[in-house]
């Protein structure tokens, strides 16, 4: 009998020693994660032998080794407690974050270029338990969309640890709060200009009205042919992002100047309303690369695309929750 998606269950945890389990229970290491693109598989690598037997026929393959490919998206969304991690910060420790708490006030994220910790993943999947250990992530998408829930877009890479016929215990999902959906109640406008991040305070630049935010941390996470050890890791970084906003024709003929002149701009939004519940997504080094128009029907909108280069290194992408 087929499965269903909606039995999904998805464990998440950080492992002390790259490749060695970390051991995830349901009770304390359960992801919250949406049915959207949600996708687990194998990918088998096979050497090619392509060899003459006197007919015709398929050249022969021989296998050597396995990884896994673990797509999941989370709710953006801040702990509910002034100085407590919230949900997905394992999962960003593991795609280049380093996770910095200041007691009772809010949890910083600022990327790193080195230890950066792997996962162990265990996935119930269509009523196997599929478990990966090794596994490096990219966060593929931080999409903030007005009428929409502000969520976090991930896929691992991993060692296919085993694959076994069964179901997981039934998660415990508590941390992973309900998100408010993004609106002009819900969220600032987008800062765009010399905007500075301190404290978990934005200041500076000038706000629009947007229609959204994507961005792509763009992790190079490779997986090389080694005799004698199989591992998975990141290696570089290429950080890009899109804004669909309504500047008006003074800003955008600015940004037009600005992309001709390699001008970097910093921007940054908040959402949530209520403390424990904010999030801060700033960009301090956003070079433009496309300036356009986005059309919704009738009504045009502007539209930036960046590269994110860092400004003084590991600084392309920050959040803080607050």
């Amino acid at each position: 009998m087929a499965g269903s998606i909606q039995n999904t269950i998805l464990l998440f945890k950080p492992e002390t020693t790259s490749g060695t389990s970390a051991a995830p229970t349901s009770a304390a290491d359960a992801v919250l994660v949406w049915v959207d693109d949600l996708d687990v598989k194998i990918e088998q690598k096979m050497a090619p032998r392509n060899v003459v037997v006197g007919a015709f026929g398929a050249a022969d393959s021989l296998p050597y080794a396995r990884r896994g490919i673990i797509t999941f998206t989370t709710d953006l969304q801040a702990s509910g407690t002034l100085g407590t991690a919230p949900a997905w910060g394992d999962i960003a420790i593991c795609s280049g974050f380093a996770e910095t708490v200041t007691a009772t006030t809010r949890v910083d994220y600022s990327l790193v270029s080195s230890g950066i910790k792997t996962a162990t993943i265990a996935v119930e999947w269509n009523d196997r338990v599929e478990t990966f250990v090794y596994c490096a992530v990219d966060l593929v998408g931080v999409v903030i969309e007005a009428g929409g829930v502000p969520r976090l877009k991930w896929q691992a890479k991993g060692l296919v640890s085993s694959v076994v016929a069964g179901q997981l215990t039934a998660p415990t999902l508590t941390s992973w709060i309900r998100p408010e959906a993004v609106s002009t109640v819900n969220t600032t406008k987008v800062s765009v200009g010399a905007v500075t991040l301190t404290a978990g305070a934005l200041a500076g630049g000038t706000q629009y009205t947007f229609k959204s935010l994507n961005i792509a941390l763009g992790n190079d996470i490779q997986d090389p042919d080694l005799v004698g050890a199989e591992t998975v890791g990141i290696y570089g970084r290429n950080a890009t992002a899109e804004l669909v906003l309504d500047g008006g024709p003074a800003a955008h003929v600015a940004w037009v100047a600005d992309m001709h002149a390699g001008t970097a701009r910093a921007f940054g939004l908040v959402h949530g309303t209520t403390a424990g519940k904010k999030v801060v997504v700033y960009a301090p080094n956003s070079v433009l690369t496309e300036v356009g128009d986005a059309k919704e029907g009738n009504l045009l909108l502007d539209s930036l695309k960046f590269a994110l280069p860092p400004k003084v290194g590991n600084d392309e992408l920050a959040f803080s929750c607050l």
